[in-house]
């Protein structure tokens, strides 16, 4: 749906200004009569309107990087601590924002609170930046006049969280660069050495081995305009997986099969889990209610499958169930887990026991992407030789059967 941006005057005569979502700018200005507002201009966002008319590149053009938010967090967190302003703080913070999008965001948080918004009512309205933990802790800090403290541990947790994603994808970063390198010798192979030798062999006109006659055969599509259906194929088949991927059913299946993988299922599942628990016992340091910060979470944690057991875990809470029980039977938890939160409950300390959890968890976590880095090098090395192997054999087969033959 788009988003319109406004500014009107309210029954009091002072502009607003703020945006919504609408069909259309009639829809728009009907809802805002309909709040007691006088409409002065209403016009579409243009960078929502560029993100739905490209969305494959919104991620990169209007990439916020969460080392800026995370840092963003702790240098507001440390002025207010020292007793700046908000206000002197916001200024001093958006004069030093190299990131323009961000800085864009923060301009109009700091407008929204000088016009009388609190901090966590400001940052909610931009939630593809700061997401609704930011709003939820913000907002419990600024009752107990301790959110200076909120975003410092805001702060922490995005660094927590960055590291461990940083950890996980430099686990899978190895595997891919190997294979985009496996892919250039094998083209390199396939498309210019290839062709060559199999000049020699149809001037020689002889019977070439059934290992040689594919090798010249994948060479024949590799180096031809017959790789461009190939590429054209490829093509189709990642769009047409990103279009199911976008449907919840197809998000769904995927995130299911990719949870089953050998060594990745398990790396990620674990990942995951440790994100869930540190953000989890944030959230109940700082007194959010359990239900509202599993709700919370769930969004953070962002993943189908986890998704559909916190909202079971929650529907059962409210049912009157503790919160060891209601993941009693979840996939996504083990024994381990389900013992440390009955024992968090039995002592009356939930929180700190969800972070020692998530202590633990950072740990398998660390042991698992050394695990995989272990297993996967000789994997890829062996099957790098074993392919560069097979070509070198169909090449050298036919000439070696020539030798004899000359010998003869």
């Amino acid at each position: 749906m788009p988003i319109y941006r406004y500014t009107a005057l309210n029954r009091k005569g002072k502009e607003e200004k703020g945006i919504l979502d609408a069909g259309n700018a009639v829809l728009a200005r009907k809802m805002l009569r309909a709040k007691g507002l006088y409409v002065r201009t209403i016009a579409q966002d243009e960078e929502k309107r560029e993100r739905e008319l490209f969305p494959f590149l919104t991620k990169i053009i209007y990439r916020v990087p969460r080392r800026d938010v995370a840092l963003f967090a702790r240098q507001l967190g440390t002025l207010l601590d020292a007793g700046l302003p908000l206000d002197r703080s916001m200024n001093n913070i958006i004069d030093q924002t190299e990131n323009e999008f961000l800085k864009k965001a923060l301009i109009e948080i700091k407008s929204d609170v000088v016009e009388g918004d609190s901090l966590s009512t400001a940052l909610s309205k931009h939630p593809a930046i700061f997401p609704s933990i930011y709003g939820n802790l913000i907002s419990v800090g600024e009752k107990t006049g301790t959110y200076e403290k909120a975003l410092l541990r805001l702060a922490d947790l995005e660094d927590a969280n960055l590291t461990m994603k940083n950890k996980v994808q430099a686990a899978l970063f190895y595997p891919v660069i190997m294979l985009v390198l496996l892919g250039a010798i094998m083209s390199f192979l396939m498309g210019v050495v290839v062709p060559q030798i199999q000049q020699l062999f149809d001037e020689m006109d002889m019977e070439l081995p059934l290992i040689t006659n594919l090798v010249l055969a994948v060479s024949d599509i590799m180096s031809s305009w017959k790789i461009l259906i190939l590429i054209g194929i490829l093509a189709a088949g990642i769009y047409a997986l990103q279009r199911y991927y976008a449907t919840p059913e197809g998000r769904r299946r995927i995130e299911e099969l990719l949870l089953k993988v050998p060594l990745v299922g398990s790396l990620l599942q674990k990942s995951i889990l440790a994100r869930f628990s540190r953000n989890l016992g944030v959230m109940l340091e700082n007194r959010v209610p359990l239900i509202t910060s599993l709700q919370v979470v769930s969004k953070v944690v962002n993943h189908s499958i986890f998704n559909a057991e916190i909202e079971r875990a929650i529907d059962k809470i409210k049912e009157g169930s503790r919160i060891t029980d209601a993941f009693r039977d979840s996939v996504i938890v083990n024994q381990m887990i389900l013992g440390m939160l009955s024992a968090g409950e039995a002592s009356d300390n939930i929180p700190g026991m969800v972070n020692k959890i998530a202590d633990i968890l950072d740990e398998d976590v660390n042991a698992a992407v050394q695990k995989f880095s272990t297993l996967l090098e000789p994997i890829m090395i062996i099957l790098m030789g074993g392919l560069i192997a097979l070509i070198m054999m169909a090449i050298l087969l036919p000439i070696s059967d020539l030798q004899k033959n000359m010998q003869f």
